[in-house]
């Protein structure tokens, strides 16, 4: 042995020199006093051990005995030391030999020595011990277990480094040996053809190749014919040797072989139950990815749900969702771009976009902020024609172009951040979904085509729908510059006059709204209200608004073509919604007005007899949800 200050180790090479585990502790003492003396000035450590080491060697078993490496036991006031890992080599070296020899049994309980104190042994279940095993790397641990089996079966003594696919390998050899035998070979060999007339075959080859074959290989029975073949036969020794009455250690010992055989197949099988759950929720997660609005943040991929309503982040672990988001957006083919690509907003949420996406996702979103952008120009221009004033961008292109970067910007951020994204200007050289661009091209010669073709708008056109709901005298030049002159001087007289009002009536209100905060008290629908805000500002993406949402799967679910059936319909949906809103919501209150209780009052709208006449089921009951909660927070 190597000079060691390390007690333990000290302590299991005197027990292997003596030949035994019990040592006695005077005897230790002498001994170590000495190892000390002659190694003192290779381990500086060993100091402690010079003079009387009694007591320190007392101390230092006291730990060892709280980590179950050692124990002290009296007898006729006579003290002796176990050594626990001792006797833990003493049985490794038996398992080795097991898997030389299947005759040598298993270790249990009354192969240790009388007066080994049992008490100080870790009990394990076998069935939770075996499962931990399998998630962990072999270990070199010198601890010793009982590993405790259910049926009546006697408890197994294990060292804690046997690894698990060398006690597996025992047993199997151990089982495999009686199935040699001649007077159990063809009996469970009838018995398997007898329950399994169609599987004839595949039990004759799984005795060829496991039973009947004179070299043993080990054999991982995981899927397959052969694994369900095996755990019959399992099935069937433990059977036949559980009816044994007066049983000796040889069956014991295959009664054990058996359990651990079949702890291990379940294991096995509940691996791979979670293994497929796990693909198949990832699989579903790459589907959902790829539905409306095909853009999602991470709050929003962590809620993702199966198609039985189970959350998909549960049946996959974090990690497992860090490497599947990972790999998709850094393993790219040659010289392309990943399948998923990732752009922030301004406030800092990171959006996950598919690539083949996202020019349906700029297409869609440009379509939605066409209407409201072009609604705020048109009234922002109308005040100012009225004002008698002119904006650079009514006429100057470039500028036009500057103001609709703003608007962008400031009402569609998530349009904004995915246009200015890095990865926009390389997807102008790849490929994307040809059938979908054809007609429509965001890029030429390699850029990006303006805001205004990218939104459909002319300040022209907006200029002159401003116009045209001016009053009649403001298209007559010198009717309309008096006007403007008599206007102006007016205005500069009335400027501070309102200002003083503003601020004043601020005052009053500012006052009225502490004095009504104070003894205000919030009522049944104003609780609604509030929590029917707060579920739409879960639902609505960032930068999006309630109006937009409800128009973008009002066009999802209401296929009609003439603008007027469209409406007709759209109306005819909406007074149902408001109907049966009108009806639930007297049983409904603020604390239980959830999520996912207006999820159930959607579907089970949608589910009514009128509503399924309409197709398209999925957006329409996202479009009763939205709907619903716009009602609902609109309640005074």
């Amino acid at each position: 042995m190597a000079t060691t200050a390390n007690l333990s180790s000290i302590i299991r090479y005197y027990a292997e020199k003596q030949n035994s585990g019990f040592i006695d502790l005077r005897e230790f003492c002498g001994y170590i006093k000495k190892y000390a003396e002659h190694h003192v000035e290779e381990q500086g450590e060993l100091v402690k051990y010079l003079g009387d080491p009694t007591s320190t060697v007392v101390a230092e078993l006291q730990g060892l005995s709280e980590k179950k490496l050692a124990a002290i036991i009296s007898n006729n006031n006579k003290k002796t030391i176990v050594s626990i890992t001792y006797f833990a080599s003493k049985f490794t070296n038996q398992y080795q030999q097991m898997l030389k020899n299947e005759s040598v049994l298993f270790p249990i309980i009354s192969d240790l020595p009388k007066q080994f104190p049992t008490s100080f042994l870790e009990r394990k279940i076998a069935n939770q011990y075996f499962q931990s095993l399998i998630k962990k790397e072999p270990s070199k641990s010198p601890l010793l277990y009982i590993i405790e089996f259910t049926r009546d079966i006697s408890p197994l003594v294990l060292p804690a480094c046997i690894p698990l696919k060398a006690l597996i390998d025992i047993s199997q050899q151990k089982v495999r040996k009686i199935l040699k035998k001649e007077e159990f070979h063809d009996y469970f060999l009838k018995k398997l053809r007898s329950t399994n007339p169609t599987k004839e075959i595949s039990i004759k080859s799984f005795f060829q190749h496991f039973v009947d074959t004179e070299n043993y290989q080990f054999a991982d029975f995981s899927d397959g014919d052969d694994y369900y073949i095996w755990n019959q036969t399992l099935y069937y020794v433990r059977q036949d040797f559980e009816k044994i009455q007066d049983r000796t250690v040889e069956d014991t010992n295959i009664l054990q072989a058996c359990q651990i055989l079949e702890i291990y197949s379940t294991c096995l099988k509940e691996r791979f139950q979670n293994e497929k759950k796990r693909s198949e929720a990832l699989k579903e997660l790459e589907n959902h990815l790829a539905r409306a609005p095909y853009f999602y943040s991470m709050n929003q991929i962590l809620k993702f749900q199966d198609q039985n309503g189970r959350m998909l982040y549960g049946q996959y672990t974090e990690d497992d969702l860090k490497e599947f988001l990972q790999k998709m957006t850094t393993e790219g083919e040659a010289n392309e771009l990943p399948p998923l690509l990732i752009f922030k907003v301004a406030s800092g949420t990171r959006y996950y976009v598919y690539k083949k996406k996202v020019i349906q996702v700029v297409v869609r979103l440009c379509n939605e902020a066409h209407g409201s952008i072009e609604k705020e120009l048109e009234n922002s221009w109308y005040k100012t024609l009225l004002d008698y004033n002119r904006l650079p961008e009514m006429s100057n292109q470039n500028e036009f172009e500057l103001c609709l970067q703003e608007l962008v910007e400031k009402k569609s951020p998530v349009l904004f951040a995915l246009l200015n994204a890095n990865f926009m200007h390389l997807l102008a050289y790849e490929k994307i979904d040809a059938e979908f661009t054809e007609g429509f091209h965001l890029f030429v010669n390699g850029k990006l085509l303006p805001y205004a073709d990218l939104l459909m708008l002319k300040n022209n056109k907006i200029l002159a729908n401003a116009k045209s709901r001016l009053p009649f005298f403001y298209t007559i030049p010198i009717l309309s510059w008096l006007v403007s002159l008599f206007n102006g001087k007016k205005k500069n007289k009335t400027k501070k006059t309102q200002q003083k009002l503003i601020t004043a009536a601020e005052i009053f209100e500012q006052e009225d709204d502490e004095t009504v905060s104070k003894t205000k008290k919030i009522t049944k629908t104003e609780s609604l209200a509030a929590a029917a805000n707060e579920i739409t500002k879960e639902l609505i993406p960032e930068g999006s608004s309630l109006d937009r949402e409800l128009d973008y799967l009002a066009r999802q679910w209401n296929k009609m073509i003439s603008k007027e059936a469209y409406r007709n319909l759209t109306d005819d949906v909406n007074s149902l919604i408001r109907d049966y809103t009108r009806r639930v919501v007297k049983t409904l209150s603020g604390a239980s007005f959830t999520k996912e209780r207006v999820e159930n009052l959607a579907k089970t709208l949608v589910n009514t007899p009128n509503m399924k006449k309409i197709k398209e089921e999925k957006a329409l009951t996202e479009y009763v949800i939205l709907y619903i909660l716009r009602l609902v927070s609109n309640f005074q």
